[in-house]
C-alpha cells in the first residue's frame, strides 16, 4: 500500500511538473519564436506553417517513444510514455478552450521579450526540475539523448548540446533573428540551472570524515543528537602509526554547525574535514 501511495504521489507532481512547463512554454517561448531545443523548438518552428505545437508534439513524442520501445525496450517505454502523451495533451486543453498565447504577455509595456525569456526559463526549468526529481520523463528529444547515452556511449550533457544545440541553431537558421537567438540560449542555460538544482533540492548535504580514537562516542552523539547514521573505517595516523577510526557521516548543510559541535564535545581531539555532498539518497535525505 506504501509503494502504491508513493507512485501516486510521485506520478501527481510529475502530471504537476508537465503542466508547469508547458504553461512557460505556451505563454512565454512560443508567442516569442523562441527555439530552445526539444521538441517543443521543433515545435515552434512548426507553428510558423499553420501546425498546432499540440499535434507536432503528439507525432514526435510518439515517434521518439516507439524508438525508445525498439532499442531501449518495454521497460523504458512505458516509462516515457506518461510524459510523451501528457505533454501535448496539456498544450491541445490550452489550443481547444481558445487561450490567448499573448494573455500574460499583453499586460506587460516594457522589456517583454526579457521578461517573457526569464518566466519561460522559471516555468520549464521549474517544471522539468520536479519532473526528473520524481523520476519521470518528458518524451521527446530526452528519449534520444538517452539512446545516445545508453547505446553510443556519449555522456548525457554531450548528447543534450549535440541534439538541442543542432535545434537551437535551426531556430536561428529559420527566423534569422540573433536577438531572439541569443535570449533562447539565455533560456536553455538558466533552465538548465534550475533543473540541476532543483531535481536534487533536499537531498543534497555534507559529508563529514571524522578521524578519531573515540568512535563510540562520537557515533552515539551523533545519533542521539541528530538521529543520523554513521560508518566506521579502520584507519591509521599516518604520523603517529597509531591505530584510529574513520567515521563518516552525511547530514544536511542546515544541520552541519550542530554536528559539529557534538563530535567536538564528544572527541575535541578529533581530526574532522567535510565534504560538498551534491546528492544523498536514503534515509533522513529521500522520501523514504
Amino acid at each position: 500500500m506504501r509503494v502504491n501511495k508513493t507512485s501516486m504521489i510521485e506520478i501527481t507532481q510529475i502530471i504537476f511538473g508537465i503542466i508547469l512547463m508547458n504553461f512557460g512554454f505556451y505563454f512565454f517561448l512560443l508567442p516569442n519564436d523562441l527555439v530552445t531545443g526539444g521538441v517543443s523548438g521543433i515545435a515552434v518552428i512548426l507553428n510558423t506553417f499553420g501546425i498546432s505545437p499540440s499535434l507536432s508534439i503528439l507525432l514526435m513524442n510518439i515517434a521518439f517513444a516507439i524508438l525508445g520501445l525498439l532499442t531501449m525496450g518495454k521497460n523504458f517505454f512505458f516509462k516515457v510514455i506518461l510524459g510523451s502523451l501528457v505533454s501535448p495533451l496539456v498544450i491541445f486543453i490550452l489550443e481547444f478552450l481558445n487561450i490567448d498565447q499573448m494573455l500574460i504577455l499583453n499586460q506587460l509595456t516594457e522589456s517583454r521579450l526579457l521578461i517573457s525569456s526569464l518566466l519561460g526559463a522559471l516555468s520549464v526549468g521549474f517544471g522539468l526540475g520536479i519532473i526528473f526529481r520524481n523520476g519521470g520523463s518528458t518524451g521527446g528529444i530526452d528519449i534520444l539523448q538517452n539512446i545516445m547515452n545508453k547505446k553510443h556511449h556519449l555522456s548525457y550533457n554531450v548528447a543534450f548540446i549535440f541534439t538541442d544545440g543542432i535545434i537551437v541553431l535551426i531556430g536561428l537558421l529559420f527566423f534569422r533573428n540573433i536577438e531572439h537567438f541569443l535570449f533562447s540560449v539565455g533560456v536553455v542555460i538558466l533552465s538548465g540551472l534550475i533543473i540541476d538544482n532543483i531535481s536534487i533540492l533536499g537531498r543534497a548535504g555534507q559529508t563529514l570524515f571524522i578521524v578519531t580514537e573515540k568512535e563510540e562516542e562520537v557515533k552515539l552523539a551523533i545519533f542521539k543528537e541528530l538521529d543520523r547514521g554513521t560508518t566506521v573505517i579502520d584507519a591509521k595516523g599516518g604520523y603517529s602509526g597509531k591505530d584510529k577510526k574513520l567515521v563518516i557521516c552525511v547530514t544536511s548543510k542546515r544541520e552541519l554547525n550542530l554536528v559539529r559541535t557534538v563530535v567536538d564535545k564528544a572527541d575535541p581531539d578529533a581530526f574532522t574535514f567535510i565534504a560538498q555532498t551534491k546528492e544523498a539518497v536514503g534515509r533522513g535525505f529521500s522520501r523514504d
